[in-house]
């Protein structure tokens, strides 16, 4: 297995709408924790409460961020929703063999490119709709 790359926050990362970005930072430092017991080889309780704990924050947070942007009237929310369904599908059948030896490392990496990718790239477009709305953010 290849190493992972560790997510870590930075301003890249702001949305502008401080719950949001509350809440991803959050995220990234639970991705932070899951592959720091992934890689010191805790496959057990410790990273399968990490990856419990990620998936609970993580449903939450879609299902907030699926509810701005659709009372902001976000124009691609269709799209954007459409990502997060996506997500939750894959983490789904992920999930369904996780008996497999490296389930834990297919995982970690799907989880942390996923929030990566989106983070800084489709969660930045309704970033910057906002930001040319800012009169009536």
């Amino acid at each position: 297995m290849r190493a992972m790359q560790q997510f870590e926050w930075s301003e890249k990362c702001s949305v502008g709408i401080p719950e949001l970005d509350a809440q991803h930072r959050h995220l990234i430092e639970l991705l932070g924790e899951l592959m720091k017991h992934m890689q010191s080889g805790e496959v057990d309780g410790l990273a399968e409460a990490a990856l419990k704990e990620l998936n609970r924050c993580a449903e939450s947070h879609l299902q907030r961020e699926e509810l701005v942007l659709r009372v902001r009237g976000y124009p691609s929310y269709a799209e954007h929703k459409a990502e997060h369904d996506t997500y939750r599908t894959k983490l789904a059948s992920l999930q369904l063999h996780s008996e497999r030896g490296d389930f834990g490392f297919r995982i970690t990496n799907f989880v942390t490119e996923w929030w990566r990718f989106h983070v800084l790239g489709s969660d930045q477009e309704y970033a910057r709709f906002f930001r040319g709305q800012s009169t009536k953010v």
